[in-house]
C-alpha cells in the first residue's frame, strides 16, 4: 500500500463513525451501529443480508475505524523500525568490510613475521666457581646484531654498550 493510500485510509477512518461499533440484527439481516457517534448514534452504519451476512458483519465490525487507525500506527512504527534496522545493517556491513581488510593485513603481517628467521650466534659455556655446573651463554652484542639484521626492533636502552 503506498503512503498516499495509507494517508487516504487514515483520513477515511478518522471521518468514519466513531466509537464502538455494535451488532444489530433482525430476521435475515445483520447490521453495525455506532453508540458514540453524535451524528449517527444508534443509526445503521452497515447492513448485511444473505448467507454470509453474519461473517461479513463480524469482519466489518472488527475492522472499525479505531482498529484501522491502530493498524496504520503499527505499520508506521514497523516501517520506521525497518528503516532504522536497515541503516544499522548497512553500517555493520561497511564496518565488517573494514574489519575484514584489517584482519587480512594483520594475517599477512603475522605470516611475514613468522616466516622471518633469526640466526642466533653460537653459544659458549660459562663456568663460575659459585655455580654447580656450566651455563650456556650467548653474546649479548652478537644477539642484538642478529636481531637487527633480521629487522627486529630493539627497545631503547637495550644493546647500548655500557
Amino acid at each position: 500500500m503506498s503512503n498516499i493510500n495509507k494517508q487516504a485510509l487514515r483520513s477515511k477512518a478518522r471521518s468514519a463513525s466513531a466509537g464502538e461499533w455494535i451488532k444489530e440484527s433482525g430476521d435475515g439481516w445483520e447490521a453495525i451501529c455506532s453508540t458514540n457517534d453524535q451524528a449517527n448514534g444508534n443509526f445503521i452504519i452497515a447492513h448485511f443480508e444473505g448467507p454470509d451476512a453474519r461473517a461479513n458483519r463480524e469482519f466489518a465490525q472488527a475492522a472499525n475505524p479505531d482498529t484501522v487507525l491502530a493498524l496504520l500506527d503499527e505499520l508506521e512504527a514497523a516501517e520506521h523500525t525497518a528503516a532504522v534496522d536497515h541503516e544499522a545493517a548497512c553500517s555493520l556491513v561497511e564496518e565488517n568490510e573494514e574489519l575484514k581488510r584489517k584482519l587480512e593485513a594483520a594475517e599477512k603481517r603475522i605470516a611475514e613475521l613468522e616466516a622471518r628467521e633469526v640466526r642466533l650466534p653460537p653459544t659458549f659455556w660459562y663456568e663460575h666457581d659459585d655455580l654447580p655446573r656450566e651455563i650456556p651463554v650467548l653474546s649479548r652484542r652478537l644477539v642484538i646484531n642478529a636481531l637487527r639484521e633480521a629487522g627486529v626492533k630493539i627497545a631503547s636502552g637495550i644493546g647500548k654498550e655500557e
